[in-house]
């Protein structure tokens, strides 16, 4: 008994130095987290959120419908601007050169004979004569 109460003891003791140990760990790896770990803490328990039952209020200046004249007044302004600057003009001779590519191109096909395949029959045939084994094809066929 008195050999079995003794490293039971022992253990107990090194259990407990280690737990207390990794608690201090712990809590001060917690107040060492990032600024986004409180956030994200929050955000798993379900806290921040608004409940269902409260309904929002809507400020007067910010009623629907009456922004959009506002911004579309904004939308056009940038337009404008937009318009008025260099990088909104059309390369004088865009299209021409995007169909002198196009040309080039079919030019480098047009020697291709459309009508010849990748591979003979002659060819075809070999493969199909190269993967047709024997033990394993007419094994095949025998079990039948």
């Amino acid at each position: 008994m008195k050999n079995t109460v003794i490293p039971l003891l022992g253990v107990s003791c090194l259990l407990l130095v280690g737990c207390t140990n990794s608690f201090t760990k712990v809590r001060d790896a917690v107040n060492q987290a990032p600024d986004w770990y409180e956030t994200r803490r929050q955000e798993i328990r379900g806290e921040g959120y608004p409940e269902l039952v409260e309904v929002p209020t809507i400020a007067p200046g910010e009623l629907p419908g009456k922004t959009l004249p506002a911004s579309a007044k904004r939308v056009s302004a940038l337009a404008a601007q937009f318009a008025e600057t260099a990088r909104a003009e059309l390369p004088a001779n865009g299209p021409a050169e995007i169909a002198a590519v196009g040309d080039e191109i079919r030019q480098q096909f047009a020697g291709l004979d459309e009508t010849s395949n990748f591979l003979t029959d002659a060819e075809i045939a070999a493969i199909r004569n190269s993967f047709n084994v024997p033990r394993v094809t007419q094994g095949l066929k025998g079990q039948r």
